[in-house]
């Protein structure tokens, strides 16, 4: 039990320190350390929670398929040890009980306050254009915006849902982390966070959606005028950054007809783009595809997709039919870790969120959490 303890108390460090990979990876090793000496001495261990088992497992084949007959596969090969981070899922299943969301949402409350207000005195400080975005002490604004978008979402939920002491106090952090969000300029967040209040509503009290677009025109007449010029592009084919993206799905979709099953291979988007780039797209080289549907089917194949697709839809149904079977705390982490999930899974149709290291720590380790054997679905 002590040395559960310890690794379910390393996880939870781990994950709360995401933003800070340097921090971050030594704690998860050292979690993963002490789980495998538990089990090796007790044989506690259980393993993969079915939901998400089977999936996860075609998905990390298709990878290594794809990396091994890459357009380039010394360079596909080395991505293949990223697939480890999918150990999360029963590394939480197995350590998260219930009541280890209390000190976790706490933890989370502190470091999205401290990313928040550093977001937000970096936009008073001149990061306040498109070409200068906020983005606190991560390497990309498009990352931080994602992981506030996670924190905010588990943390609303709970904030509302559970009877913890002291709840209403992570709704501060909310609110921050809602401001940090609209003043970064990122679009993508803005729906997932949209579909991720939905989904939390859903969850309480269906009725409040009918509130939702008066909340949502309060909020956005709050905000600077860059701000609402910025959401209404959204819209706006003839913006650059649209039209960009309409001609990656143009591209993506090539290199899928190209390489169907197996796909480019890891890695090789951003060489092979060039290749596949319309003439009249805005830029000639791109990171990724911009859509996590589109990046894991031209990279990895449909085989990959469906395997992806397949983990998402496990996992949403299984914690949607058990939020009829729960109450209390329970039904509370339940629903807080649906509408985070939803939120980011909302986000990643218009950014390749899902391999990003920060983001995807937390976004799996709340997926094995909610499917995990300890008093939540079990």
């Amino acid at each position: 039990m002590t040395a559960q303890c310890l690794a379910s108390g390393l996880l939870l460090a781990a994950v709360v320190f995401s933003p800070r990979l340097g921090i971050a990876n030594p704690l998860l090793l050292a979690a993963f350390g002490v789980t495998l000496w538990d089990w090796w001495r007790n044989r506690t261990f259980r393993g993969w929670e079915w939901p998400l088992a089977a999936p996860v497992g075609v998905f990390c084949l298709a990878s290594m398929t794809s990396a091994l007959i890459s357009a380039d596969p010394l360079v596909s090969v080395q991505q293949l040890p990223r697939l480890l981070v999918f150990f999360l899922i029963p590394l939480a299943a197995n350590l998260l009980s219930v009541r280890d969301f209390r000190p976790f949402a706490w933890g989370l409350a502190g470091m999205t306050c401290t990313l928040s207000v550093w977001g937000i005195w970096q936009y008073v400080h001149g990061y306040n254009t498109l070409e200068q975005r906020i983005r606190g002490p991560l390497s990309h604004y498009m990352t931080y915006a994602g992981w506030l978008l996670l924190a905010f979402c588990l943390l609303f939920a709970l904030a509302l849902l559970s009877r913890w002491r002291g709840r209403w106090l992570w709704l501060v952090s909310s609110a921050l982390a809602v401001v940090a969000m609209f003043l970064s300029y990122t679009r993508n967040v803005w729906v997932g966070l949209v579909v991720g209040v939905l989904v939390l509503a859903a969850c309480w009290r269906r009725r409040l959606l009918l509130l939702y677009p008066v909340l949502a025109l309060l909020v956005v007449l709050a905000f600077p005028k860059a701000v609402r010029e910025r959401l209404v592009s959204m819209v706006d084919l003839r913006q650059p950054a649209n039209f960009d993206r309409l001609c990656m799905v143009y591209s993506g979709v090539q290199m899928v007809r190209d390489n169907p099953l197996t796909g480019v291979g890891l890695d090789m988007v951003p060489k092979l783009y060039p290749l596949y780039r319309r003439d009249d797209a805005p830029r000639y080289r791109v990171p990724h595809l911009h859509n996590n549907f589109l990046q894991i089917a031209a990279e990895r194949g449909l085989v990959a997709l469906a395997a992806y697709c397949w983990m998402l839809l496990a996992f949403f149904s299984a914690t949607w039919r058990a939020l009829g079977r729960v109450q209390g705390e329970e039904r509370a982490v339940l629903a807080a870790c649906l509408s985070a999930v939803a939120a980011i899974t909302a986000a990643g149709f218009f950014e390749y969120n899902f391999w990003d290291a920060e983001i995807q720590y937390l976004t799996l380790t709340l997926m094995g959490g909610a499917l995990g054997r300890k008093g939540k679905i079990g």
